[in-house]
């Protein structure tokens, strides 16, 4: 599957928030054999929200993950700008209502809160694209939102990483496992020669197996400067033959270039 991500939060815009949630998502995504192909960053302005969605749906991904905004908060308007994006309305939701309703009566009793009763911001969480179905947050008091819209599967996901990383893996998860593609990831480390003396050889490898994308990160290790080169593959039958036969002329290459191929 083709996998968009859309992270809402003005926190993260300002750098206050670390934005670890779309790490969290990206890893697992890609694990079970699916591409991210775009991760997106807005704030909490409805326009932005409603114009990043209809970007997103316009590209036709197999699924659109939002993340954030889904609060009692004035300022948490992710299902409002979903809702513009797809041409439809609010709704109050009458199961997301007594889930939401639950939870606070629950806190309530167990001294969490000392506010009893829904209140306007609290119901407000209720309200969700017409058409659409609630997720239960086993974490939290907001619902997730699913939403099917032809081909395309779009989940509303929580902000907090608690409450999201729960609700993606009841919900998420299982569709990955059940669509699962296959993800090849191979690696090694050279020190001695830099990212730019070692480029020809890699965008000379990469031509001749372009099924495979071929990427070098330069990092500082435990005695200085080295490289580490990567291969990934989405999907391709023989992707490790391949990256096996990539590595050992990349290797050749290092040492040819008077480098040294770092032991694991």
């Amino acid at each position: 599957m083709i996998v968009e991500l859309l992270v809402i939060g003005n926190e993260i815009l300002i750098g206050k928030t670390k934005d670890t949630n779309s790490n969290y998502m990206a890893k697992r995504i890609t694990k079970y054999g699916h591409k991210i192909r775009r991760i997106t960053a807005v704030g909490d302005e409805l326009e932005d929200i409603s114009s990043a969605m209809k970007e997103a749906i316009s590209r036709e991904p197999d699924m659109i993950i939002t993340c954030g905004g889904l609060g009692p908060t004035f300022d948490d308007m992710t299902l409002q700008g979903i809702a513009q994006a797809l041409n439809t309305e609010l709704e109050l939701n009458q199961l997301a209502y007594n889930s939401i309703k639950r939870s606070y009566e629950a806190a309530f009793r167990q001294g969490v809160l000392k506010l009893d009763g829904m209140t306007k911001e609290r119901e407000k969480m209720a309200y969700l694209p017409k058409g659409s179905t609630p997720l239960p947050n086993k974490r939290g008091t907001a619902p997730g939102v699913k939403i099917k819209l032809s081909k395309i599967l779009i989940f509303c996901l929580p902000g907090v990483p608690m409450e999201m990383k729960s609700m993606f893996k009841i919900v998420v998860l299982p569709i990955l496992k059940e669509k699962k593609g296959k993800f090849m990831e191979k690696s090694f480390i050279f020190t001695g020669i830099g990212e730019s003396h070692i480029a020809p050889y890699v965008t000379e490898v990469e031509e001749r197996y372009p099924k495979l994308w071929i990427k070098t990160h330069p990092r500082l290790g435990e005695f200085g400067a080295e490289i580490e080169v990567s291969i990934t593959a989405f999907n391709v039958e023989n992707a490790e033959e391949l990256a096996d036969i990539a590595i050992e002329k990349l290797k050749k290459v290092v040492i040819n270039l008077k480098g040294k191929i770092k032991q694991n």
